[in-house]
């Protein structure tokens, strides 16, 4: 992660520099995808270092700043946007293009060595991931300039500048769709299939609810009918083997089970 904030950082200052020289439309793209790219794996190793930060008062910890980082991204991706394309039409030039396309292809080195060493942390996954994207981002840049040699219509650096900046918009949209759906307190399962798995076990299984704090942790409650006579050694059999399906194939790490003899619906 703390690689990935160097190099965001760096290509965001290198392509600055064809753009405050020129005026480069591409360049001004490519840095303000930079930017926002930067601020966001910034955000995620600072939130990295606090999430499991817990207290009396955020029990689970601070992992809803994952939901609050997606929502402050999407917004500041949008103004970014409206604000790199007005530039593109009133200030944007084409010159300095060869500089953009080795700064370019030097992007793409640093990108492609991105690595994620540890493939449970989600947070490095989508890192990597979103480099890829990147990549084929400075492809059309480059791409864009070249045709610009053939043709002299500013209409191609230009089309280029807001594929750029649509697909930093189209990279936000699915973690904003997530961090809704985590708000909204959706089910990341299909808790119908769970609900008949875990009755395969114990009959009694009833009022299984599923949620997220973020996209990581999942949480569910489930309330269990038993017979009358079942001992606490016994419910705790029940308990465990409960737990074990949670844990193992849905990535369920916090369970709470209530026992009763009577379902109280």
């Amino acid at each position: 992660m703390k690689r990935a904030l160097i190099i965001y950082w760096v290509i965001f200052a290198m392509f600055l520099v064809p753009f405050i020289l020129g005026r480069n439309i591409i360049a001004l793209a490519e840095s303000f995808h930079g930017l926002i790219d930067a601020i966001s794996v910034a955000f995620a190793f600072y939130v990295g270092k606090i999430v499991n930060n817990r207290s009396p008062i955020f029990t689970y910890g601070l992992h809803r700043l994952e939901i609050v980082s997606a929502f402050v991204n999407f917004f500041v991706i949008i103004f970014g946007s409206i604000f790199t394309l007005y530039l593109s039409f009133t200030l944007g030039t084409d010159e300095y293009p060869l500089l953009v396309i080795l700064l370019s292809f030097i992007a793409i080195f640093l990108l492609l060595t991105i690595r994620n060493e540890d493939e449970k942390d989600i947070n490095k996954k989508a890192v990597v991931l979103h480099s890829l994207f990147d990549v084929l981002a400075y492809i059309i840049g480059i791409l864009a300039i070249i045709i610009s040699f053939f043709i002299t219509s500013r209409i191609v650096i230009i089309s280029a500048s807001a594929i750029i900046v649509a697909i930093s918009i189209f990279m936000s949209i699915n973690p904003l769709k997530q961090s809704l759906m985590i708000i909204l307190e959706a089910s990341p399962i299909d808790t119908e299939k769970l609900e008949k798995e875990l009755q395969a076990i114990n009959p009694g299984v009833h009022h299984v609810h599923v949620w997220s704090i973020c996209g990581h942790i999942n949480i569910a409650t489930i309330h269990v009918e038993v017979n009358e006579s079942m001992t606490i050694k016994e419910a705790d059999s029940e308990r465990e083997k409960i737990e074990k399906i949670l844990r193992e194939r849905y990535n369920i790490s916090h369970v709470t089970i209530q026992f009763e003899s009577k379902r109280a619906d």
